[in-house]
C-alpha cells in the first residue's frame, strides 16, 4: 500500500499527501516530531504504517581530501544485506550521489569488487530514493543540495528497471525532490532487452554504457554478460536511440594494464564510435584487493588519449574520487571498515 492509498483509506482530505511529500522529499524532516503541518496523532498513525528509516546507517567514511563521501547501509528489513553509497563534492560545485539498484550484482565484470558479491537482493524504489535523501539531508544543513544522481553504485540497473524508474520518479516530480531528468544517469552494462525496454519508455535522462573493449571478443573476456548481448547488437541499439532523441550517450572505458590500453585497442575504439553523438569517459583502472589487474601508467593513458584525440573522439580521462575509502569506481563491496 502507498502512502496516498493509506490516506485515502483513512479518509484524510487530499492535500494531506501534499503536505507529506514537501515535509519528506522538500523540507528533507528527519524525524516525524518535525512534521507539524500534521495533527501528532496521524503523525503516530502514519510513523506505524510508513517508518521514515528505510535503510540504517552502518558506517560513514570521508576520504582524505573530503571531496568523496562513503556510506555502508544496511536494509531495514534484513538487517544481513548491505549496500554502499557515494557522495561525490565535485570543485566545480556539484554534488554528485552515486546509488546502488541492488545489494550485490549478478553482472560479475572481472574489474568490479561488487561482482565479487553475487546477486543477493533487489532495492525497492523507497530504499533507492532513501540514499539520495539520506546526503540530501546532510547538504542541507550545509546550505548545499545535490546536483546529480548517477546509477553507477552496486548492480545492474537494468534489471531492476521498475525500482529504479519508480525512484527516478520520485527525483523528478515537481511535487517531491524535482529534479530535472537531465540530472539523472542509468548506467548499464548493456544489457540489450532491457535497454530496449527502457528506450520505449521515453525515458527522459541520460545513460551511460559501460564498454571497456572495442571488440566482442575481448568484452566477453572482461564482462561475462557480453557473452548474450553482442556489441553489434549494442551499437545498433546505440544508433537507434541517438537517432530516436537526438541525445548523446556516455560511454565508459575502464583502462586495464596489458589488456585493453595498447595502441591498437584505442585505433579499434575510435574506429567503434568516430562520427556517433557520444561522450567517452576513460577510466583508470581503481585497483581492488584480491584482484591481480593493475591500472595503466600515466604514459599509456595519455598515448591512448592522442589517438582519440587524432581521430576526433570527444573523450575525457576521469578523475578518481575516494580511492582511499574504496569509493571510486568498481571499488564498491560492503566491507566493514572503521572510520
Amino acid at each position: 500500500m502507498t502512502i496516498a492509498d493509506y490516506l485515502l483509506s483513512i479518509n484524510e482530505p487530499s492535500f494531506r499527501l501534499k503536505q507529506y511529500n514537501q515535509a519528506i522529499y522538500q523540507q528533507l524532516i528527519e524525524n516525524w516530531d518535525e512534521f507539524t503541518a500534521w495533527p501528532k496523532l496521524l503523525r503516530e498513525k502514519v510513523a506505524i504504517e510508513f517508518p521514515l528509516e528505510k535503510l540504517v546507517v552502518i558506517n560513514h567514511q570521508i576520504s582524505k581530501k573530503k571531496d568523496t563521501e562513503k556510506v555502508l547501509f544496511s536494509r531495514v528489513k534484513n538487517d544481513r544485506q548491505l549496500l554502499e553509497t557515494v557522495l561525490m563534492r565535485h570543485q566545480d560545485g556539484r554534488n554528485t550521489v552515486c546509488v546502488s539498484s541492488m545489494v550485490g550484482c549478478p553482472v560479475g565484470c572481472t574489474f568490479c569488487a561488487t561482482g565479487t558479491m553475487g546477486f543477493i537482493a533487489n532495492l525497492t524504489s523507497d530504499e533507492i530514493a532513501e540514499q539520495v535523501l539520506f546526503f540530501a539531508r546532510r547538504l542541507k544543513k550545509e546550505q548545499q543540495k545535490i546536483t546529480n544522481i548517477v546509477f553507477m553504485g552496486m548492480g545492474e540497473p537494468l534489471l531492476n528497471l521498475k525500482n529504479v524508474l519508480e525512484s527516478i520518479d520520485i527525483f523528478t516530480d515537481s511535487d517531491k525532490m524535482a529534479m530535472s531528468p537531465s540530472r539523472v544517469t542509468i548506467s548499464t552494462s548493456g544489457i540489450v532487452q532491457p535497454m530496449k525496454e527502457l528506450f520505449a519508455k521515453d525515458f527522459k535522462g541520460r545513460i551511460a554504457l559501460s564498454l571497456h573493449a572495442p571488440t566482442q571478443a575481448l568484452r566477453e573476456s572482461i564482462m561475462p554478460i557480453a557473452k548474450n548481448n553482442h556489441l553489434d547488437k549494442l551499437m545498433e541499439l546505440v544508433d537507434q536511440y541517438i537517432n530516436k532523441t537526438n541525445k548523446r550517450i556516455s560511454f565508459e572505458y575502464i583502462l586495464l594494464k596489458n589488456i585493453n590500453d595498447k595502441q591498437r585497442h584505442a585505433e579499434k575504439l575510435a574506429q567503434l564510435v568516430r562520427g556517433k553523438l557520444i561522450h567517452l569517459n576513460l577510466i583508470p583502472y581503481n585497483p581492488v584487493p584480491g584482484f591481480t589487474l593493475e591500472t595503466s601508467d600515466r604514459k599509456q593513458i595519455d598515448r591512448f588519449s592522442a589517438i582519440l584525440t587524432k581521430a576526433r573522439v570527444p573523450h575525457t580521462v576521469r578523475v578518481s574520487m575516494g580511492q582511499d575509502i574504496d569509493a571510486a569506481c568498481g571499488q564498491l563491496a560492503t566491507k566493514k571498515t572503521s572510520v
